[in-house]
């Protein structure tokens, strides 16, 4: 996990609060174990069986569903563009966070 990120984007795993300046914005568990799960292997591809799996497996009993929905809203919630990817598919590969965009604290027990 990268702690020096290239931009005032902040993510609480534990409080499931994003901090990008001037807002607030919050994830939804499924959210969370999926920021949780792409952080622990920051800049290396996750399978999507992965993490489909992950989901499945969530101990709060409010996971499951499609990884790529959630992505898809992660990416929303946390300003993706072209010119400042966040999160990144590599068709047939997997979904993986972009080093140095975001500064991801909390967690460790997800």
């Amino acid at each position: 996990m990268n702690n020096n990120c290239e931009r005032n984007l902040l993510v609480d795993l534990d409080s499931g609060r994003i901090w990008i300046p001037k807002t607030g914005t919050r994830l939804t568990p499924s959210e969370i174990r999926l920021l949780s799960i792409l952080s622990r292997r920051e800049g290396r591809p996750t399978p999507v069986e992965y993490l489909i799996d992950e989901l499945n497996r969530d101990p709060t009993g409010s996971g499951g569903g499609n990884p790529r929905y959630h992505i898809f809203n992660l990416r929303r919630k946390l300003e993706h563009t072209r010119e400042h990817p966040v999160i990144i598919n590599r068709p047939g590969i997997g979904y993986f966070l972009v080093p140095g965009r975001m500064r991801i604290i909390g967690g460790a027990d997800k």
